[in-house]
């Protein structure tokens, strides 16, 4: 049997477009609102660092506390599922994927081993409402993906404890962001749509991304 697709498949899907432009959007807007909150003289709980598919960046923590990268948001691609009308299987499918913003916050040593779970916990839900008030900002209704993005929205937001960090205190505040889309197959005629190019260190933090 012949292969019948002669395109090299090295192009990006849309979900993972949409992902990239999440992280964007996340890491463009984190940077003004600490601008903004040094002139209030509360930059360090705006100075949040951006994760993309870094799904253990606690771990980063070192003894010098100008390493701790808390508070951080890791941004990961969940799922894809085909809505109940999918549409063409030809040409655009529609799709809802789901999105996992996880703010993490960090506690202090009330006393000795005693952690502050109390207060990971406040500081990892005032990352997550900073979050939720960016993207679901009526500047991001279609996430800037216009014709690509029909709608998205925060269906869920939990808290989970991690359970391997008994020497520190952290929280993660999950923020669910449902996006649904038009997935292109090879077939059709796609959107034109260029992948957003952003740095990315070693550890997975997203650096100021330039469109």
């Amino acid at each position: 049997m012949e292969n019948q697709i002669g395109t090299f498949l090295n192009s990006q899907d849309n979900v993972e477009k949409i992902r990239d432009r999440i992280v964007s959007i996340l890491t463009t807007e984190l940077s003004a609102q600490k601008k903004l909150a040094e002139k209030e003289l509360c930059a360090k709980d705006f100075d949040i660092k951006v994760y993309i598919e870094n799904c253990r960046p606690w771990l980063l923590v070192s003894d010098n506390p100008r390493l701790n990268p808390f508070p951080l948001i890791n941004v990961s691609l969940s799922e894809t599922k085909e809505d109940g009308n999918p549409g063409s299987t030809i040409d655009k499918v529609k799709y809802t994927a789901t999105f996992y913003m996880d703010c993490y916050g960090c506690g202090n040593y009330n006393t000795e081993n005693n952690l502050d779970d109390s207060l990971s916990a406040i500081r990892a839900w005032k990352t997550a409402r900073i979050v939720r008030n960016i993207l679901m900002s009526g500047f991001y209704v279609h996430l800037g993906m216009q014709g690509l993005v029909r709608r998205r929205r925060i269906p869920k937001i939990t808290t989970i404890v991690p359970t391997n960090n008994a020497s520190m205190a952290i929280t993660i505040c999950r923020i669910a962001l449902e996006v649904e889309f038009y997935e292109d197959s090879l077939q059709g005629q796609g959107i034109t749509l260029e992948g957003i190019s952003f740095e990315s260190k070693d550890n997975g933090e997203a650096s100021l991304i330039n469109i």
